[in-house]
């Protein structure tokens, strides 16, 4: 404060200089003497108005600037105009007034002064931490694959030494405009289709992809990167909740969704917007991965509320704080936490009485496989009759529409866990077409990377471990998707469900297990220790090599919304489904033979030896 003192009177003396063209005369160096107390005390007032004793120099940005610029003009203004109010009043006597020039050019002084004097802290700091001039040539050597404004700043930070002992050695782009330019004096070159070579010609250490916004797919760039054995990074924008702009960016590890994912498809979301506003929704299994991310995306669709239920407490906990993070005490209001089973009749009688949902999406089940094999009793109770329950409910709460979150594995199931959802899908459609004001509609999907109970973490803590990575088969094969991408397609579906379909999402490609996780060796093993070795355990119990969407019969027609396709469902009576629903609750009561009632059951339910030889002699066949 004290210095700045010095410095804003330094100002109006050499201000009062030039003017005078260096030769003021005597009187007006005596009206700078007057005004040096005036001006100290308003510039002092004006720059703690303005902040400018409570900013980190050494971060000193634009804003910061704007700031100095507004404090030192209303410094000096205030000062010339109580010099001018005050001569107005004693117009006999003249004590600090001088020509307005003068003011103007204190004021310049005064900025530059001020203002140089604060970011000569930042250019110190960078000058010792290694910076535009003196960068340090020591440490891992840094690719940044961008040249925008994500890249800059990326390339700021590890220059102020934010991410460790590195420095950047080149940045490589593809816009021609900017081949032989510099950014933070890190040369810019072209050809992100020759990452490999750069990485090889430049002992590249690490890659940071610095694409805030992506033009296309980068799967292939990432996959590029990765063959090089450098660790891989990237820049995720943030947006701001309220303005929805970009507003900054972090760098994280680039994870195996980065690689699988598909490129964003940005979805004409009216009419889910349209569903969902307003209104009041329930999910079952709403703590789960899919359940929860369902939850995340109807919020921002301002429904008047969602009510989660779950028989597991702490997942949806977790969600409740996440969410409120976010939109604030708003989630109080909105969000209903309801701890209970599906299969628990009473419970969903008090939670639907209680909120009277307008809209079901039942997301709850028994999904993990070899589990279910141990125990068919408990997925059958839960898949079937928690399904049988919930849609009761909502019948005779009056639902408007129901959702069922199904499987790929309920297509000719050949384990527990697909014919149990096989069941809810087929139980569905039988309640719609026996009559009711609740729209029933099933959504059938793949597997989800990074859910609970994914192979996915599993890998991925298998390889931090050193291995190694255990694989069932060399030829198994499964349908991914992102979580938020399967949970976003389902609201598109569920808001252009009429009742009585059964939605198949378009998974895209199969992807063969063993490329998965040989893709994730080279993404998260540590190229300093022994390469990670991948063991076969032999196909589990109820497991196929791969994965269907449709059965044969359904047929697939397109509807309106990309990647949302509609099958024609296959037709059971009522009083069959009752006659199935009988057979499986007696199995139940009396303990019996579970596999052998649900092949009963359904008719499509295989042993997964019959399928895996067919898929075996199909492979042979093409070869």
């Amino acid at each position: 404060m004290l210095f700045d003192i010095c410095l804003v009177n330094a100002a109006m003396m050499l201000a009062c200089q030039l003017y005078y063209d260096m030769h003021a005369p005597l009187e007006q160096l005596v009206h700078v003497r007057n005004t040096a107390p005036l001006l100290s005390l308003l510039c002092f007032c004006a720059f703690h108005l303005f902040g400018l004793y409570k900013v980190i120099w050494r971060y000193a940005s634009i804003d910061s600037m704007v700031q100095i610029m507004l404090a030192t003009f209303v410094g000096a203004f205030s000062t010339y105009l109580v010099s001018f109010i005050v001569y107005g009043l004693f117009t006999d006597v003249n004590y600090f007034l001088m020509p307005r020039p003068v003011y103007l050019f204190c004021w310049l002084l005064i900025l530059a002064l001020v203002g140089g004097s604060r970011f000569c802290r930042r250019i110190l700091f960078q000058l010792r931490h290694g910076n535009v001039l003196l960068q340090k040539k020591s440490g891992k050597r840094v690719m940044v694959v961008g040249a925008g404004w994500a890249a800059s700043s990326v390339i700021r930070d590890i220059q102020a030494g934010r991410y460790g002992d590195c420095y950047v050695a080149i940045a490589v782009d593809d816009d021609i405009k900017k081949r032989g330019t510099r950014i933070l004096s890190v040369p810019i070159i072209q050809g992100t289709e020759r990452v490999r070579e750069y990485a090889k010609e430049y002992r590249i250490d690490e890659i940071v992809i610095a694409i805030a916004s992506p033009n296309g797919d980068l799967k292939p760039l990432i996959e590029a990167c990765t063959e090089t054995g450098c660790r891989l990074r990237m820049v995720t924008a943030l947006t701001d909740v309220k303005t929805g702009q970009t507003a900054l960016s972090r760098m994280r590890d680039v994870n195996i969704e980065d690689l699988l994912g598909r490129a964003e498809k940005h979805l004409n979301m009216a009419a889910v917007s349209e569903l969902f506003q307003g209104k009041v929704v329930l999910i079952t299994g709403g703590g789960g991965s899919i359940g929860s991310e369902l939850c995340r995306q109807i919020m921002a669709y301002a429904p008047k509320k969602i009510v989660l239920y779950d028989i597991s407490e702490n997942y949806m906990y977790d969600l409740f704080f996440e969410l409120k993070a976010v939109y604030g005490e708003i989630v109080q209001n909105t969000l209903a936490l309801c701890v209970g089973s599906v299969t628990d009749e009473q419970r969903l009688d008090e939670v639907f009485k209680q909120f009277s949902p307008e809209i079901v999406i039942h997301a709850a089940a028994h999904k993990h496989v070899p589990l279910m094999e141990s125990c068919p009793h408990q997925a059958v109770k839960n898949n079937v009759f928690g399904t049988l329950r919930t849609a009761q409910a909502a019948i005779s709460h009056g639902v408007n529409r129901f959702v069922l979150i199904s499987t790929d594995k309920a297509v000719n199931p050949t384990n527990v866990m697909g014919a149990t959802k096989r069941m809810a899908e087929i139980l569905l459609k039988a309640l719609q077409d026996k009559g009711s004001d609740t729209q029933f509609t099933a959504v059938r999907f793949g597997n989800v990377l990074a859910s609970h109970g994914s192979v996915v973490p599993l890998f991925e803590r298998q390889i931090r471990r050193g291995g190694p990575v255990t694989l069932t088969h060399p030829d198994i094969t499964r349908y991914f998707m992102t979580i938020p991408e399967a949970a976003g397609l389902v609201l598109q579906a569920a808001a252009i469900a009429t009742g009585g379909e059964l939605f198949v999402l378009d998974m895209g490609e199969p992807i063969r297990i063993k490329d998965l996780a040989e893709r994730m060796i080279k993404l998260y093993s540590n190229p300093d220790e022994p390469p990670v070795q991948i063991i076969y355990t032999g196909l589990r119990p109820g497991e196929k090599l791969y994965e269907e969407l449709i059965l044969d019969k359904e047929g697939v027609t397109r509807t309106g919304v990309e990647k949302v396709m509609i099958t024609k469902p296959e037709h059971f009576e009522w009083n069959e489904i009752e006659e199935k629903l009988t057979a499986l609750a007696l199995c139940l009561k009396e303990q019996g033979d579970m596999l052998l009632a649900l092949h009963e059951v359904i008719p499509t339910f295989y042993e997964p030896e019959i399928l895996n030889a067919k898929r075996a002699e199909e492979a042979a066949t093409a070869i």
